[in-house]
C-alpha cells in the first residue's frame, strides 16, 4: 500500500519519526513531501501521527507553505488515480479485431 505524505516537521516528534522508520519512501518529491510504501498498518501510523499529513488533510495555510514544485508533485501524484477522460473507439483491442477502427 502506498500514500502521500507532508511532514510538518516543527509538529513532528519521536512518535512521527518512529512511524517512519516503519515505512519506505519509494518516491520523494522534496524532504518533506513524499509517498510512502508499507502494510496497512505502518500507513495507517504514520498517518495519525503528529504532523503528518495526507493532501487531504492540509490546511489552507500548510498549503501555501507549499514550494511551487512540491505542489505540482503532490497534484501529479493525485491525478495518477483519476480515470482517464477521453474514450477511445476500439482502445485495447487487437488491430485485427473486427471491431477495431484505425485512428484518423
Amino acid at each position: 500500500m502506498e500514500q502521500l505524505f507532508i511532514v510538518e516537521d516543527d509538529r513532528s516528534d519521536e512518535r512521527t519519526r518512529r512511524a517512519l522508520r516503519s515505512v519506505r519512501k519509494s518516491q520523494e518529491f522534496s524532504e518533506r513531501v513524499f509517498v510512502a510504501e508499507g502494510d496497512a498498518r505502518s500507513i495507517a501510523a504514520l498517518g495519525q501521527s503528529p504532523g503528518v499529513r495526507t493532501p487531504s488533510q492540509l490546511t489552507a495555510d500548510a498549503a501555501d507553505a507549499l514550494s511551487p514544485a512540491e505542489r505540482l508533485s503532490i497534484d501529479a501524484w493525485q491525478s495518477r488515480a483519476e480515470p482517464e477522460a477521453k474514450v477511445r473507439p476500439g482502445d485495447g483491442l487487437s488491430w485485427g479485431h473486427k471491431d477495431f477502427r484505425a485512428p484518423r
